[in-house]
């Protein structure tokens, strides 16, 4: 078993030989273990730098996946055998990992531009001075040295105290994730002389802050920077009627906060910050959106160069004619030229009414060839170009372990296997060809639903979200307890997922129930626990929406949502989805025929919104054995009319766990792009006959039972 009983833990920790030892004896022995893991981590560090040496000589790229997936694979397995789960294994090594890659980073940057490693005391102009967030993200970008920070009130200022050589480095603001760009640093950079050389992302924890005497009830005013303001005007309203005041930088706010004798003043700023300035914290995550992350820039008057074996970005302002598709030309050469890019924000041009001025940032280096011809080619399309810097990317993400190896992980930690588990499969029956009737009768049907349909776009859509795909080739598994019931419950379901590789995490929060005495779900509070344990163990999330009332501020919370079989031509609900940017699974209803699932679909699509997944949960039919026929020839059926990807639901059509493993198997093999499961760690839930009536034939397995499923459906 994975999860022990605090009663297991309790006898396990009693009969272990270390609880006999004194207390003042283990705490020797961990403080001996951390210096000695202090030693390994210093030494580990200068094996990286030794492999960056080398890869100067090989030209080798920095970064190699392939290696580090093996890597983590390894480790997990290891872990494994000596009792460590796959989430606390790799949550360690990437961070390991990103350590390493930072000292090859910085040593191959050091030589290329040698002239910057001479003086290791640097200063750093910053918005605000000490507390701000440019100061902590300044701090975090530059800390293998020792720094002077300047503290401005204006990013104007920051931008001239570097132009004039009063300091180094300056490191501004340029765009928030809630929030948007900062239009006026776009400005400012593009009038200044200075060359963009880094950036870095900071995660932004807004709280609300005071002096240690006040109270929240007697708050009157709270300070706050105009953009940490915008970060928290929805929240803040509904945590105190205190006014809000605009100041130029945080630190002004925490300063004020400070120098209060009243105990009626705040201010909105980090919980490091806080400490600073001797303030407490009187609430915590105040923010509109809990994933709040705002990338800065570091700037310097020297441009710097970028060894080809780093990965790094490059950003430009072009501004094209006025002629129609000015701008697709220039887009097209960086399609042709195989050049993503990851950023296209547009500004007007002062004394230039309805022009344009067009903020890119590229993946690639202005030296390798293929960028700076590409750059060649879109000057002669241009009015007006230049190259505002070229720096090492923070956009990287951590390797992911495959679902295949982490299910072999689980598996070998179970002990046995489930008896009497059925290895039938199901083989995809070959398709015969439709005769020029029936195509001229699809044809005719699929102009209702032009947009889900084959003939609008030939190719399979492929739906990403968080490192996750559904559709084309990939195969997704969604899973999750039935409904979110606590914390604890949801963090443990949450941490089983990741060791085993789902996907998604799913879980019901809003539940209609037959009955209106029945348990109805948690609400926000259990999209808000959802939430948490998706962010906590790296998990995509997924919640089924009922009300229109109520997408919006779901949508902002979870990664993806549900449409259930029951509101399949909810109309209004579907117009709601279709309004807001967030993928959606769309569950055929119980009597509902393919065209009227397509149609559904359309509804979505024609709002906007193209990211909708179909789902095959079981049609209503003659059959009285099990509540829903699992209707697995619709899948294909389904992909030769649309390019929606389609996943599969089998939990409605079987009564046990046994039956389950066949028509998950098949529903892979008929081209299903994933399933969606249920699983429970706790043993009342375990048994359908435990749920709702409305999911009594519904079969949601035991932690053992959908690992040995997982492993059957990687193997």
């Amino acid at each position: 078993m994975v999860d022990k009983s605090a009663d297991e833990l309790s006898m396990t920790a009693s009969n272990s030989p270390t609880a006999k030892i004194p207390l003042s004896e283990i705490r020797t022995e961990i403080t001996s273990l951390d210096s000695k893991l202090l030693q390994l981590f210093a030494r580990r560090r200068e094996l990286s730098l030794s492999v960056a040496m080398n890869k100067e000589a090989s030209a080798k790229p920095i970064r190699d996946q392939v290696r580090e997936q093996e890597l983590l694979e390894t480790l997990i397995a290891k872990g494994a055998e000596i009792g460590l789960d796959a989430h606390y294994v790799t949550r360690l090594f990437h961070l390991i990992i990103e350590d390493s890659l930072a000292v090859q980073r910085d040593y191959l940057q050091s030589r290329s531009n040698p002239q910057e490693s001479i003086s290791n005391v640097r200063s750093i102009a910053v918005l605000g001075g000490k507390g701000s967030y440019s100061y902590l993200a300044a701090g975090k970008h530059f800390s293998a040295t020792e720094n002077t920070y300047l503290g401005f009130s204006t990013f104007d200022k920051v931008l001239r105290s570097v132009e004039q050589g009063n300091a180094d480095y300056g490191v501004i603001p340029i765009e928030n994730t809630t929030s948007g760009g900062i239009t006026e640093v776009y400005d400012l950079l593009l009038d200044s002389k200075l060359s963009i050389i880094g950036e870095e992302k900071y995660p932004i924890k807004h709280c609300l802050v005071a002096q240690h005497s006040t109270e929240l009830s007697r708050l009157t005013k709270i300070h706050a920077h105009p953009e940490a303001s915008r970060q928290c005007n929805k929240n803040l309203p509904r945590l105190t009627s205190a006014e809000v005041s605009l100041v130029s930088s945080t630190a002004e706010a925490l300063q004020l906060a400070a120098e209060d004798t009243t105990g009626t003043i705040g201010a909105v700023a980090s919980e490091k910050s806080a400490e600073a300035f001797g303030l407490k914290v009187l609430l915590t995550d105040v923010a509109n959106l809990k994933e709040n992350t705002t990338r800065f820039l570091v700037v310097s008057r020297r441009p710097q160069k970028v060894s080809n074996q780093v990965s790094c970005k490059t950003s430009i302002a072009i501004s094209t004619g006025q002629k129609p598709g000015s701008l697709a030309e220039v887009l097209l050469v960086f399609r042709d030229a195989d050049i993503p890019l990851s950023k296209l924000e547009s500004r007007p041009i002062a004394g230039k009414p309805w022009e344009q001025m067009f903020y890119v940032d590229l993946a690639g280096n202005a030296d390798d060839p293929k960028v700076a011809q590409a750059l060649e080619e879109i000057a002669k399309l241009c009015r007006f170009l230049k190259v505002l810097g070229c720096y090492p990317t923070e956009d990287i993400d951590a390797t992911k372990v495959s679902p295949q190896a982490l299910s072999r992980t689980k598996i070998s930690s179970f002990n046995g296997s489930l008896s009497g588990q059925s290895e039938n499969t199901v083989q995809p029956a070959p398709s015969e060809s439709a005769s020029e009737n029936q195509q001229s009768e699809s044809n005719s049907k699929a102009r209702n639903y032009r947009l889900a349909g084959r003939p609008h776009k030939p190719e399979d859509t492929v739906i990403e979200f968080k490192g996750v795909k559904i559709g084309g080739n990939d195969f997704a598994v969604i899973a999750g307890p039935h409904q979110v019931i606590g914390q604890d419950q949801i963090d443990a379901a949450a941490r089983f997922g990741s060791d085993t590789g789902i996907s998604v995490l799913r879980a019901s929060c809003f539940k209609p129930q037959t009955s209106p005495y029945g348990f109805q779900g948690l609400g926000i509070e259990g999209v808000e626990l959802l939430q948490a344990a998706g962010q906590k163990y790296h998990l995509p999330v997924m919640t089924e929406v009922t009300e229109t009332e109520s997408v919006r501020s779901i949508a902002e919370k979870v990664d993806l949502l549900q449409i259930s079989a029951r509101n399949m031509q909810n109309y209004s609900l579907l117009k709601a989805v279709g309004e807001v940017n967030r993928p959606v699974i769309l569950k055929r209803g119980l009597m509902a025929s393919i065209d009227e699932l397509l149609n559904a679909a359309e509804y979505i699509l024609a709002q906007g919104n193209m990211q909708v997944i179909l789902c095959e949960r079981g049609i209503r039919t003659f059959e009285t054995a099990t509540q829903t026929t699992l209707d697995l020839s619709a899948i294909p059926l389904i992909k030769e009319k649309s390019h929606l990807p389609i996943m599969v639901d089998p939990t409605y059509a079987v009564k046990n766990s046994a039956a389950l493993f066949p028509l998950a198997k098949a529903a892979k093999a008929v081209g299903a792009h994933g399933l969606l499961l249920e699983f429970s760690l706790e043993q009342e839930n375990r048994s359908s006959q435990t749920l709702s009536p409305d999911t009594v034939s519904q079969t949601v397995l035991a932690a053992e039972e959908f690992t040995q499923l997982i492993h059957s459906l990687y193997q």
